[in-house]
């Protein structure tokens, strides 16, 4: 076994760190490179612009239709929007009308994107 004197002098004085240059640049860069992405970051959170709209896009043009008795979601979408896929236009008329589902009742009034080639 190994035994290690210490010298009762060299104990009582405070050891001193000596840092090189790469060791200053670790310790200051890492914590200031680390602030500047968190202050970015947050910058580009309370200054961004994009925003969720509640209205309908503009640029779309839509026909209002009461639906009657026989109508489907379907035959609307297959009337509306001729020549494109009406699984497609199904799902664009249920977006711009917040409908759950495909089932639809006598009276509601739809906004119908008309489409056409």
């Amino acid at each position: 076994m190994a035994t290690v004197a210490l010298d009762s002098k060299r104990t009582k004085e405070h050891m001193k760190i000596r840092i090189n240059r790469r060791g200053w640049a670790v310790l200051v860069g890492v914590p200031v490179f680390i602030l500047t992405i968190a202050a970015a970051f947050l910058v580009s959170i309370f200054t961004s612009s994009a925003q969720a709209s509640s209205t309908m896009p503009q640029g779309i043009e839509t026909v209002a239709v009461t639906v009657i008795p026989g109508d489907s979601l379907w035959d609307l979408a297959r009337e509306y929007a001729v020549g494109y896929d009406v699984n497609a236009a199904m799902e664009h008329i249920a977006e711009i009308n917040a409908l759950d589902s495909s089932e639809i009742r006598v009276g509601d009034t739809l906004d119908i994107p008309v489409l056409a080639n």
